[in-house]
């Protein structure tokens, strides 16, 4: 393929990093596509070596996204109900705001059901509102730092792309 196409292909992955924003699994859908240029191109330029680092990348961001938010919440004070509550409440309110509000819904549902989630299980326990509001602010943030951290990944596999498509040889 010539380089105007990969350089095409490559404004095409940039755009799907902007996916994050809306919730969806970005990273996954540049692998997918990743693996559908390698095909196209009999894997000349992108080899099995390069869709599997890719695919690392991919299975990290999903596993430091969904560490992370529950890790804020301990840091900041909560307990392992605060904590757990953000993790269900943000895979809960990712589920039920996606069809609402598309395509929104999920990431925002996330956040909220992460403060929601924490704040209710935080304040069942302890009957504190102060430091059950804290867990929800704390989950919220760690949400919102697990989507960055995520979206830096995807940046880190379209730059491996980039590198791959237009200097490799």
């Amino acid at each position: 393929m010539d380089a105007t196409f990969r350089i095409a292909f490559l404004v095409l992955q940039a755009g799907i990093l902007l996916l994050h924003g809306v919730g969806l699994p970005a990273n996954w859908i540049l692998l997918g596509l990743a693996l559908v240029y390698a095909l196209l191109t009999d894997m000349q330029i992108l080899g099995w070596g390069t869709l599997i680092v890719l695919a690392v990348l991919a299975a990290i961001a999903e596993g430091l996204e969904a560490l992370v938010g529950p890790l804020v919440v301990a840091r900041k004070g909560g307990t392992r109900h605060g904590v757990l509550g953000a993790f269900l409440g943000g895979i809960a309110g990712a589920l039920i705001a996606a069809p609402v509000a598309p395509p929104f819904g999920s990431m925002a549902g996330a956040f909220a059901g992460s403060f929601a989630g924490a704040a209710l299980l935080e304040y069942r326990r302890s009957r504190d509102r102060d430091g059950a509001l804290r867990a929800g602010k704390a989950a919220f943030l760690g949400r919102v730092i697990a989507a960055a951290v995520k979206t830096l990944v995807g940046s880190w596999m379209w730059c491996i792309l980039a590198y791959r498509l237009l200097v490799s040889r």
